[in-house]
Parts: structure tokens; sequence; C-alpha cells
């Protein structure tokens, strides 16, 4: 009669233990911030679906692969060159998403924090392209003569500024800018015009004569990533990093919809995990990101 008793006994505090420490399952937070974003909704509101991929350093697929299915003639020939000279590589797919691509950006591994952006035409956003340098040394290629720029503490960034166009498509123009040196409290007016604040700000380096635009049909996709034969060039500290611990290449995925009321979140079903999800770019197709710098 002892031996049984303290088997039920055991058995019952193993079942209070349980329902103690048992803790649900993992809930698929990284769609849910594209599901649910902040920001203004209305006819006039852009909504911009950022992914900003990692994978090792030299990657075939990132280098090579993709871009067998992407349109580099986005951007006209006249920018396209200096674009190139500085390292960046830029393209566009519309249609059917490439199964390489739409893997990757369902996986948390190489797409872990995708988010979906809501902004008014006009404002400028700045997109995060990696973790910051603490020396970012590059040649700034020109039709004069190349400059050598050094910059410590340095986080590359793009200055993205959406724009509806009069057959609904969305332009989105790019600004390369790097923020660098520490960070100061400087003097500025506050935005109701009531007096002066304090506002945290860093040096930065806007590279306007880098510029370009592109114009997307709702899903087509916008990729950009830097140029791995081309190292010193702004393009290739943006995207290729051979300094961290493990040796990083990243790739920006942008894609674009309207939000015509709140709870809209348009666009067909992706497949996420097995099954199909009913969501924008979910991270199938889409995504933003802080990036997270290396993996250890």
């Amino acid at each position: 009669m002892r031996h049984w008793q303290a088997i039920l006994l055991g058995l019952l505090a193993s079942t209070m233990l349980g329902c103690v420490s048992n803790r649900p399952t993992r809930s698929a937070s990284w769609l849910d911030r594209i599901l649910h974003p902040a920001g203004p909704v209305g006819p006039d509101t852009i909504q911009m679906d950022v992914a900003l991929i990692e994978k090792p350093l030299g990657d075939t697929y990132l280098n090579i692969d993709l871009w067998n299915d992407t349109d580099e003639q986005v951007i006209p020939l006249e920018n396209k060159a200096v674009l190139e000279d500085n390292g960046f590589r830029i393209g566009q797919i519309g249609g059917i998403t490439p199964v390489g691509l739409q893997l990757l950006l369902t996986s948390e591994r190489s797409c872990a924090n995708p988010r979906r952006i809501r902004c008014l035409q006009d404002k400028a956003n700045k997109l995060v392209l990696g973790p910051e340098l603490p020396l970012c040394c590059f040649q700034l290629a020109s039709e004069e003569e190349p400059a050598a720029i050094n910059l410590e503490k340095a986080q590359c960034t793009l200055e993205v500024t959406a724009s509806l166009t009069a057959d609904g498509r969305t332009k989105l123009r790019f600004v390369p800018q790097v923020f660098h040196g520490d960070t100061s409290l400087l003097p500025r007016p506050a935005g109701d015009l009531s007096g002066w604040i304090l506002k945290e700000e860093r040096a930065v380096e806007r590279y306007t004569q880098l510029a370009w635009e592109v114009t997307l049909a709702t899903n087509e996709y916008l990729i950009v990533g830097g140029r791995y034969e081309k190292p010193r060039t702004l393009g290739h500290e943006c995207f290729l990093r051979r300094d961290e611990q493990n040796p990083m290449q990243r790739l920006l995925v942008i894609r674009t919809t309207r939000a015509e009321k709140p709870g809209d979140e348009s666009t067909a079903p992706v497949a996420v995990d097995g099954k199909s999800v009913r969501s924008p770019a979910s991270a199938a197709q889409s995504g933003y990101t802080t990036a997270r710098g290396s993996r250890r």
C-alpha cells in the first residue's frame, strides 16, 4: 500500500509541477509585427514591408543565383554605372517570388526581424543596414578624383522616401547615409514651436550623388545589396562585413502595399511553416529589420 501511495504522490507532484512550469507554444511574433503594424492608415498611407536577410559572407545565392531572377535594368543607365562603381547592386522582382528568396524570407534564421512600416507620402524613413562599424573605410567613386572616406563608430543606413504615382504605383527614393561618431545633445525647436528642447543627434554624411529612384507596382520587390567583388566601396561596407565574428552578408528586401482602412492588410496568402497564412508580405514576401549583428 505504501508503495502505491508513493507512486500516486509522485504522479500528483509531477502533474502539479507541469501545470506550473508549462509554457504556451511559441507564437510567430515575428509575423505578428507585420500583421499588426503601427502608424497612420488611410488612402494616402504607404506600407513598406522590409526585411534584412543575413547569410554567411560569400553566399552563392545572394551573390549569383538570386540575380538570375532579378531585373537589374530598373535603374537608369546614367545612375546604374555610378552605383556599381560604389559597390551597390539593385534589382526588381515581379510576378512569382523565386523559391530561394521565399525560403529566406520565411526563415527566422536568415530573416529574424521583418517588419511593416506605415508612412505618409514624402516622409523620410531610415533603414538600418547592419550593426555599427568601429571604422567604416571606403573610396567614394565620382566623376572627380576618388575620395578616401574614414568614419569612426559608423552606422550605415538608407534614407527612403515614398510617394504615390498617378497610376497607383509607389515611387521610392533612396539616399545612402552614414551616421558616425558619438551622440551629442543639441538644442532644437520643439515640435509645437513652444520653445527649445535638447535632442540626441549624431553627425551624418548623406551621399546624394548616389541617390536613386525605383517605382514598384503591388507585389513587386526591390532588392538592394553590395557587390562582393568591390571591396572598399560604400555598398560593400553597407552589406558585407568581413570583420564580424561570423563574417556576414546582408540583402535588403522591400515590398510596398496600400492600406485603405484600418485592418486592411492587403495581399494574398503565403506559405509559412507549411501553412497558408493571410498576410501582406508576411515574411514570405517582405520584411525589415533593425539588424541583429553577427550570430555567435
